[in-house]
């Protein structure tokens, strides 16, 4: 027999449930029908197949009762619930769903499993839902949004599938305006019924930076904003105070690629702070005056 699930929580969660009851089953997994017909085509087995969470799931809490049992009241705090876990662990680039699979059956019920990280699997998926987890978050704190005639809009490079949960905390502290998240060929709107579409949606990149043309004018003053942001940093900067260590913590290495400003202040950490002094902000002011 093979059980054939979707990518997703609900499809995992009812894989755990068929290979508890079918211990020798294959599993084979895709992220949506065509992508599991071409899998199976070219594996070309006549095995029974069991198709499972291509269709909604009505009860997933139900689900998850049944296969890891109640959350122990000891657990900590700061551990997401089973069910973003999951979802967090499958959004990692190195995850293999038949392998989460497995790890989840093999808990035994006890949900602790998954976090304790007693075996060599665990510990590496319980580091896959961290890694997931400062991606995105990194990203709220270094990413930086620009308005382009009117969509704030952002282009983002990461490994992990997290442009949906960065798009919906953009979405959520920008209420009044819509705005745009660009990974790779694929974008994803919020507030879209600003603009005259669904209130969050997946699209295709090509389209919404069809919408999103920058002029050159809007694109040199966020280079005069960057640059004044520049000059009163370094300004403001006490030497003596400089906490190299804590630096490189608060603005790690992974995240200069986010945006130009995290490039700078990276460079910063790196290389220290230039020597600059408030005559600068005199110096120019007279310039503009002049």
């Amino acid at each position: 027999m093979i059980i054939a699930f979707k990518v997703d929580v609900d499809g995992v969660l009812l894989a755990c449930s068929a290979l508890k009851k079918h211990h020798d089953a294959e599993l084979v997994f895709a992220k949506n029908r065509r992508e599991l017909e071409q899998k199976l085509s070219f594996s070309g087995t006549d095995d029974r197949l069991m198709y499972l969470g291509f269709t909604p799931v009505g009860d997933t809490g139900r689900l998850v009762l049944e296969i890891l049992g109640k959350r122990p009241a000891k657990m900590s705090r700061t551990d997401t619930g089973p069910v973003q876990y999951i979802d967090l662990v499958l959004r990692h680039s190195k995850a293999n769903p038949a392998e989460l699979v497995r790890l989840i059956i093999s808990c035994n019920g006890s949900m602790e499993h998954l976090y304790t990280a007693k075996t060599k699997v665990a510990r590496r998926y319980y580091n896959y839902m961290r890694d997931v987890t400062r991606a995105w978050q990194r990203m709220c704190m270094f990413a930086r949004p620009v308005f382009i005639n009117g969509v704030l809009t952002v282009e983002i490079k990461s490994s992990h599938d997290v442009a949906d949960i960065f798009c919906r905390w953009l979405a959520k502290k920008n209420p009044d305006v819509p705005v745009a998240v660009i990974s790779g060929n694929d974008a994803w709107v919020g507030n879209g019924e600003l603009v005259g579409l669904d209130h969050f949606t997946n699209m295709a990149a090509a389209f919404v930076k069809s919408l999103c043309v920058s002029s050159s004018s809007k694109d040199e003053e966020v280079d005069d904003i960057d640059g004044l942001w520049d000059v009163f940093y370094d300004s403001q900067m006490i030497k003596s105070r400089r906490n190299r260590h804590l630096a490189k913590k608060m603005q790690p290495k992974s995240s200069a690629g986010l945006s130009k400003m995290a490039k700078s202040d990276r460079y910063k950490v790196e290389r220290g702070i230039s020597n600059c002094t408030l005559d600068i902000f005199d110096d120019t002011e007279c310039e503009v005056d002049t």
